[in-house]
């Protein structure tokens, strides 16, 4: 497994290479509970150290689960937790709401539901309309109440970033999504992050499961799973994407390494990158959480890179 600091946090918060995710049936249809968590404690006992979740997964149902699993463990074996604030469904809409009200009501909350006396890492999902100084002072008053150890943002760039930082007051880590079929979330901001000493979390480095390695020709999704109404994962091109697949498949057989492997160690080499959250929805998928952080080789990344470059092109970018 590959350890990197994330941010510049005198907390020494670690995170090793993939997290947990608990889906909670929020955009992926139907999840049952049991199967949550068995996947959440596959993946601690395959050697993940971290599980971020929030509030709008299952409108707190993936919290609760994950709260099971903590209640059964001693609290020195507990991974560290990192949570979201400020987004919400309402009436079908989401809502986000970054006041200092919401950030002490959703902090309160989460810790109820997850039955911790602290959030290690503390997010705001997304940006919100309020003035960024409240929302940064209602952080910096949970760090130094205990309620939480660190905050992060989600889904920023970097100018809403910088305007962040120059509130004087705590940015730990930034959650963003980055993959190999969409980098741009990513690659956009980590330069600042490199220059500003924040961790930088990818989220979806899969892309909801494209690059697992397991779809074929012809792969449906089932009602309430949001990715059958996208164009990525339907018509031609999903089917330009599979090749891609089967090509960075064919290029890992050597090394005896999967897609899976290929794109979150791809990932990984990124300067700045602190670590890739990994969904899983059972236990098989939580168990081979814990060997997908794995180095790659020079002429990987240049082939992995190549294979990527000719599919976007393909797809007009």
């Amino acid at each position: 497994m590959i350890k990197r600091a994330l941010g510049s946090t005198d907390m020494n918060i670690t995170a090793i290479g993939v997290g947990a995710f608990a889906i909670g049936g929020w955009m992926w249809g139907g999840q049952d509970d049991a199967e949550s968590e068995a996947a959440i404690r596959a993946a601690l006992e395959a050697g993940v150290n971290w599980v971020d979740t929030a509030p709008i997964y299952g409108e707190g149902k993936a919290s609760l689960v994950l709260g099971r699993v903590l209640k059964d463990m001693p609290s020195g074996q507990r991974p560290l937790v990192f949570s979201k604030f400020g987004h919400h469904l309402i009436d079908g809409k989401r809502i986000t709401d970054g006041s200092r009200a919401q950030v002490v009501r959703d902090c309160e909350e989460e810790l109820q539901r997850l039955g911790v006396e602290r959030i290690d890492l503390f997010q705001l999902h997304w940006p919100a309309p309020q003035p960024v100084e409240e929302t940064a002072a209602a952080c910096a008053d949970l760090i130094k109440g205990g309620k939480i150890r660190a905050v992060g943002v989600s889904n920023f760039d970097a100018a809403q970033l910088a305007a962040w930082k120059a509130t004087g007051l705590p940015l730990h880590c930034v959650q963003n999504g980055f993959s190999l079929v969409k980098p741009e979330p990513g690659a956009a901001v980590l330069p600042w992050c490199v220059d500003n000493g924040v961790g930088f979390l990818a989220y979806s480095p899969l892309f909801r499961g494209l690059l697992s390695g397991t779809w074929t020709a012809g792969k449906t999704f089932p009602p309430g799973d949001h990715r059958g109404e996208r164009d990525d994962f339907r018509g031609p091109r999903l089917e330009r994407w599979l090749r891609a697949v089967d090509e960075l498949r064919a290029l890992g057989e050597d090394d005896e390494l999967g897609v899976p492997q290929l794109a979150i160690g791809w990932l990984l080499c990124h300067e700045g990158v602190s670590g890739v959250i990994v969904g899983a929805r059972n236990a098989v998928q939580g168990a081979a959480l814990g060997d997908l952080a794995m180095p790659l080789k020079q002429k990987q990344i240049e082939a992995i890179d190549a294979i990527v470059a000719s599919c976007r092109a393909d797809l007009g970018g």
